[in-house]
């Protein structure tokens, strides 16, 4: 037996290192894979995408400063300012200056002799009793941020020529501090603007909601959905605990004023003339109502009672 099985071991075909499979003959045939790298199953090919970049040539300078520069669609944010400034202008941009405060700073500064136009411009008179009072009321308010915007550069160009023509840097700086606390106002007067446009066009509960909302880099803040839904349980609660009225009863007259059928539609009941169609013509006649007849008198009194009424129905004597 020892024997016979190692004539049939020694019958078997000797296996080649490397003998394609039936599948990966198949794979060569097709021409999917190339016989050389049958064994190489785990190389990475190349994506088209990456066939295609690689196949387009660089375009010249030339073109690409003819086309001109990328824009990427995201809002990119330039470097950081010094970390003190930050802290000074965050809280104006949200809540602006007080109203003491604002008072007194516009009051420091004034458009230079040499430089009028910074000072906003005025309505010219005629114009002004052309208009009506809404639109002059308008425009005053107008000018009055104008103004304000005109301040804030004047005091800018305060500092600068400051630096220019002095060595004084700290009161330099401090005019600049307060050309950033000028605009910084003006830049939040410019969003309680764009709120009171746009919260006419809303729902009266919902004004609530936004009643004192602080803007980040949205108008009514990132945290506005979530007040929605807190504003909208809060309404389901109060409607769950909400006492209902009971019903009043209803009086006899009442029901029978509802029991009552009415007629549907429009249809108030039937007309007091009727047509009909007489000789092909259609015509209308009011209904007629006759009255009783009274009591017949006695024979004796109706006929003493005709003959009186009738004399013409006497005969006359006959002539013998």
């Amino acid at each position: 037996n020892g024997t016979q099985e190692s004539n049939e071991h020694n019958d078997a075909p000797p296996l080649l290192p490397h003998s394609p499979t039936p599948s990966s003959q198949s794979a060569q045939r097709s021409g999917a894979l190339p016989p050389s790298t049958c064994e190489h199953v785990d190389e990475i090919v190349p994506s088209s995408q990456d066939v295609c970049t690689e196949a387009m040539p660089e375009l010249e300078p030339e073109l690409l400063h003819a086309l001109g520069d990328a824009v990427d669609d995201i809002p990119i944010y330039g470097p950081d300012i010094h970390g003190k400034l930050a802290q000074r202008w965050l809280p104006i941009l949200k809540k602006g200056l007080q109203a003491e405060i604002k008072e007194k700073l516009l009051k420091e500064y004034v458009a230079p002799d040499n430089c009028k136009l910074l000072k906003a411009p005025t309505l010219n008179p005629e114009i002004s009793a052309a208009v009506a009072d809404i639109v002059r009321a308008r425009d005053r308010k107008l000018q009055t941020r104008q103004d304000q915007l005109g301040l804030g550069i004047t005091a800018i160009n305060k500092a600068m020529t400051l630096l220019l023509t002095g060595d004084d840097k700290v009161q330099a700086v401090k005019i600049l501090s307060d050309s950033c606390r000028i605009l910084t106002d003006l830049h939040f007067t410019e969003t309680q603007v764009r709120s009171k446009l746009i919260t006419p066009g809303l729902d009266k509960s919902f004004l609530a909601v936004i009643q004192n909302h602080e803007r980040d880099e949205t108008l009514f803040g990132n945290t506005l959905p979530d007040k929605i839904k807190a504003s909208k349980a809060i309404e389901r609660q109060g409607l769950q605990i909400k006492k209902v009225p009971n019903p009043k009863a209803s009086t006899p007259s009442s029901s029978f004023a509802a029991a009552r059928p009415r007629p549907q539609g429009n249809w108030s009941g039937p007309s007091r003339y009727q047509s009909f169609s007489r000789g092909g013509r259609a015509g209308s006649y009011r209904t007629q109502y006759r009255r009783a007849p009274a009591s017949m008198p006695p024979p004796s009194t109706r006929n003493s009672t005709s003959s009186t009424m009738n004399p013409v129905n006497k005969r006359a004597p006959t002539r013998h």
